[in-house]
């Protein structure tokens, strides 16, 4: 009997093991199946956190392609109305006053009053969510370039330009090696011309006959017999070049800056002399010709008359009455009378307290003193300068030149905010962004 206990109790422990083994593998199976399906959550919220990621990275991508696209646009605004300003003339536009020159201060007047106050976020409906973006690279610049060089005559100034080139006046050759050679040249006019005895702007690198080289000059021939002898060399090596007389030579300002506006400043040292037309018919017709190489925008340029001839501040031999009235004729709106300014307006402008000198300058229409170099020749100083650039800023500006740029940028909206809370800002700006000769 006690064997059938036995039995019942081995059978008895066999089903409960048996239960207790399915239910561990029940909930194991459970187990299993939650860790499942909670991997497949996983997996399906990571998915979706994943796409919601890859939608909004693309969503912030089209929103930067648009934010570039939409800068783009203003880069191309100002390209095409105002892509810079070119200043051609003698040591007037180049300035003879330590780092004072006009376009100098013209540029001080054109960062103070547009570039600097370009705030490209007013363009930009939701400019907020993009704080990850550096606004302060999405600048504009206009440059403003300075092509005066010392006491050039006109002929001088319209070869560097490319408006009526230098030529060889004379056979020559270019040697294999890159040794200096002498060569002859002149106006392509048939005037004599001196490049590089007053500067080099735009004149090195030329290229003379397909070969790319620089011109020099003798400066000890210069110093001691006030000649000048020229030279040429290669930059490198490489066949022997015969040069025949008239072949042209081009600058490196020859093709720049041609869709610049210009301004023009040429006379003041001669060199409108020619044939039997009179000086002046002949310096308002060169002047167009510097003026015809602009070829974008081409109803938009200033000319600045002169405000001595030659050493005379008077113009000597030269009406410059009668020179203002041809200019004004010619260019209207785009003639700045500079000497008539200076003599009528300019002390009071600067606020400066006449001297006696002064006084009987402009009543002799003579440039007054006070705005005149002591360098003993017929050169302006600092005070001059910073008069001509204002009276050119404001010229261009009553034209409208920067009108398109200040409306399609925003800048007249930030020019107001600017002025609502500070309206001494854009004074004080440009006196802490120039330096101005007092």
């Amino acid at each position: 009997m006690w064997r059938d206990e036995i039995r019942k109790r081995t059978f008895r422990n066999i089903i409960i093991a048996i239960f207790l083994l399915a239910l561990l593998l029940g909930i194991v199976f459970a187990m299993l199946k939650i860790r499942e399906q909670t991997a497949a959550e996983d997996a399906a919220l990571a998915s979706a956190q994943n796409l919601q990621r890859e939608e909004q990275t693309a969503a912030k991508q089209e929103g930067f392609s648009v934010i570039q696209s939409e800068y783009e646009k203003d880069m191309e605004t100002v390209q095409y109305y105002l892509p810079g300003i070119v200043c051609w003339g003698d040591s007037i536009t180049a300035g003879s006053s330590g780092n004072i020159s006009y376009p100098y201060i013209l540029k001080k007047y054109i960062d103070t009053y547009i570039c600097d106050v370009y705030d490209f976020r007013l363009s930009i409906d939701n400019a907020d969510e993009y704080s990850r973006l550096e606004w302060d690279d999405y600048t504009v610049d206009i440059p403003v370039i300075n092509m005066g060089a010392g006491q050039e005559d006109t002929n001088t100034i319209l070869g560097r330009s490319g408006a009526v080139p230098y030529v060889v006046d004379g056979d020559f050759v270019i040697p294999a090696d890159t040794n200096a050679v002498e060569i002859m040249l002149r106006s392509e006019n048939g005037a004599a011309v001196s490049p590089l005895t007053g500067g080099g702007e735009g004149v090195n690198n030329v290229t003379i006959g397909g070969i790319e080289g620089r011109l020099s000059i003798d400066s000890e021939s210069y110093k001691q017999h006030q000649t000048t002898r020229y030279y040429f060399s290669r930059l490198e090596p490489g066949t022997e070049v015969t040069v025949p007389a008239g072949t042209t030579i081009y600058t490196s300002a020859h093709d720049e800056y041609k869709d610049y506006i210009h301004i023009v400043c040429i006379g003041t040292y001669g060199g409108f002399k020619h044939g039997d037309r009179s000086e002046i018919d002949y310096l308002v017709y060169q002047t167009k010709q510097l003026l015809e190489r602009q070829t974008h925008n081409t109803d938009r340029y200033i000319v600045l008359g002169l405000c001595s001839y030659n050493g005379y501040w008077n113009g000597g031999s030269l009406n410059l009455d009668v020179l203002d009235s041809a200019m004004m004729q010619e260019f209207g709106s785009h003639y700045i009378n500079v000497r008539k300014y200076l003599c009528e307006d300019g002390i009071t402008d600067y606020h400066l307290d006449a001297t006696k000198q002064d006084l009987s300058d402009a009543k002799n229409s003579v440039i007054p003193a006070s705005f005149r170099s002591t360098t003993g020749i017929s050169e302006l100083n600092g005070k001059a300068y910073e008069l001509i650039g204002k009276l050119v800023f404001d010229r261009m500006d009553r034209l409208g030149y920067f009108d398109e740029i200040r409306d399609e940028l925003y800048i007249k909206e930030s020019v107001k905010e600017l002025q609502k809370d500070d309206p001494q800002y854009f004074d004080r700006q440009f006196k802490q962004n120039t330096l101005l000769l007092k």
